[in-house]
């Protein structure tokens, strides 16, 4: 006696309709960079005797984080102000002379009244005070050049004290203390510092959805670390120039995420959504379960009655998040489905 084998097949997968929240989102990838950053170097050349900061290191606007030897530029202000002391000494010895031309001049001109001297007298008098005050005038020109030359070395001086331009994070250290920077054609960084308390994300946004990305759209993202911990914030800018990267087109979408705890770091990769559209406590299907197209926002698909019997049905759809879709015209809500493909592991 043969005994069959044969077992009855399984029922086909079904799925209950119910009302969601749907979110229509374009998915991109990116990365972290603080809000502000700044290289700071210096516009004097020495040997750097000094640094007391290291990556990591708060700092403050205006402290001072390291020197570069100060002996040329005190020399060189020195010199500067030695000259602009002689010239002063030069002033003092002009204005004596133009003290002492009025003088004669005016004895001349006294003179002249009494007929007790010539008019040659008098015009030579006069000739000479001119003299003395055109070398007067002279010299003053002389003294603001020079004490341009003094305020210029005090300047040159002040470069060779690191001073923070910014309150912010030590970023790295790329000039260390005893090494020689040479500040000829461009200005050498010794350190980066970045504001962290906030962080700008780069969402390099494809071609084919840039499209779709406006100004003010809700948008999130995670890192790589902490996918279960999302960071929220709304589109802030769009840049205009395009990045290809593999021969594909990217655009970068920029917006702002407070980091006061610190725990995103520059250069971070971040997972960003941006949401499109948003529908509320609406009817929601699987995609599986969509059948064949019958127009742009008609689906045929197969349903379960009360009797048990499947039957089918045409709907119309809305927007979908790449899982489900909105269903507007067609089912109700407690009405099963048969799923067409259940691969996505939604049973």
């Amino acid at each position: 006696m043969l005994i069959s084998n044969t077992q009855n097949p399984p029922p086909p997968p079904t799925f209950i309709v119910s009302r969601q929240t749907l979110k229509q989102t374009v998915l991109a990838s990116g990365f972290l960079q603080p809000i502000k950053q700044v290289d700071v170097g210096s516009q004097a050349s020495g040997q750097l005797t000094s640094l007391w900061v290291s990556p990591g290191d708060f700092v403050t606007k205006g402290q001072l984080l390291g020197e570069i030897d100060p002996a040329l530029s005190q020399n060189a202000l020195q010199d500067a102000q030695v000259a602009l002391n002689s010239l002063l000494a030069q002033k003092n010895a002009n204005q004596a002379l133009v003290k002492r031309s009025t003088l004669a001049l005016q004895r001349q001109r006294a003179m002249y009244r009494q007929d007790a001297a010539a008019r040659q007298d008098v015009e030579a008098a006069e000739a000479d005070l001119q003299v003395q005050q055109a070398q007067l005038t002279a010299m003053n020109a002389q003294i603001h050049q020079q004490q341009i030359r003094v305020a210029t070395a005090e300047t040159n001086l002040g470069y060779t004290q690191i001073i923070a331009p910014v309150s912010g994070t030590v970023l790295s250290v790329t000039t260390q203390a005893g090494q020689t920077v040479v500040a000829s054609y461009q200005v050498p960084v010794i350190l980066e510092i970045a504001d962290l308390s906030v962080m700008t994300v780069h969402a390099q946004i494809p071609e084919a959805d840039i499209t779709l990305i406006q100004q003010g759209q809700p948008v999130c993202f995670t890192t790589l670390g902490a996918a279960h911990q999302p960071f929220c914030s709304k589109i802030k800018k769009l840049e205009p120039a395009a990045e290809k990267i593999n021969n594909a087109v990217f655009y970068n979408a920029l917006f702002d995420v407070e980091n006061l705890e610190g725990f995103l770091r520059p250069e971070m990769t971040a997972q960003v959504s941006v949401e499109l559209h948003q529908v509320k406590n609406v009817l929601a299907i699987p995609l599986t379960a969509l059948g064949s197209a019958v127009s742009a926002d008609h689906y045929q698909l197969k349903a379960i009655n009360l009797d048990g019997k499947t039957i089918e049905r045409i709907i119309m759809t809305g927007i979908d998040d790449g899982t489900f879709i909105e269903v507007k015209q067609g089912l109700r809500d407690g009405e099963q489905v048969l799923l067409v493909n259940d691969s996505a592991g939604l049973l």
